[in-house]
């Protein structure tokens, strides 16, 4: 009757990590030239595109609701945040690059002013400014990615779906004050929303 000598942890330890060498060495070749690194003055906020750096940009809706004239709620994109005005609060929303055209919001900060209830005339639906403010500022919070299309600004939440959409904010200084070139097809791109029109007075 033979018996068999016990196989001792150790080069049962060993044989296991030569099996794995070859893939942690293709993880490693693959993760080294993952991301590269973004050339001097880019703008990580849309890294798959051209820079957005110093732009400044009007909400036009959220999630296909189309923000009332009245509402200006504006953002200008900087280098690791965006800043503006979210309907009754100043803001800023931090955000860092992933991966090669993605980004993520990693803190947004705002004001913490009262919101009003705006009349829009007699017998007219009233707006609730703070409801837009929370709701706006919730959905950039969620935001991955970012498209642009003349003056159409397209972000994208963390799972692709389309969410707040801008348009150029004319007349500000830095911001060339033209009409797109070309203009935009029908039911795809929403012409720049209009000036707001000063609050009723009771």
């Amino acid at each position: 009757m033979s018996m068999q000598k016990p196989i001792s942890k150790s080069f049962m330890q060993t044989r296991r990590d030569l099996l794995l060498l070859p893939l942690m060495l293709m993880a490693e070749r693959v993760l080294a030239v993952s991301v590269p690194e973004l050339p001097a003055g880019s703008c990580p906020l849309n890294s798959g595109g051209p820079s957005l750096l110093g732009t400044k940009w009007r909400l036009y809706s959220v999630y296909d609701n189309k923000v009332p004239p009245e509402l200006d709620v504006t953002m200008e994109v900087g280098d690791n945040a965006l800043k503006g005005f979210a309907g009754c609060n100043d803001y800023t929303a931090v955000f860092q690059r992933v991966g090669h055209t993605g980004f993520k919001m990693t803190k947004i900060e705002r004001g913490e002013k009262g919101c009003p209830v705006l009349s829009t005339g007699a017998g007219l639906p009233t707006i609730n400014v703070g409801s837009w403010e929370g709701s706006y500022l919730r959905t950039l919070g969620r935001a991955g990615s970012v498209q642009q299309e003349g003056s159409l600004l397209q972000f994208f939440n963390m799972n692709g779906a389309p969410s707040v959409v801008f348009t150029k904010h004319y007349g500000d200084a830095g911001v060339e004050n033209a009409a797109p070139e070309t203009p935009p097809a029908e039911g795809t791109v929403p012409e720049p929303a209009p000036e707001p029109a000063p609050p009723a007075t009771s």
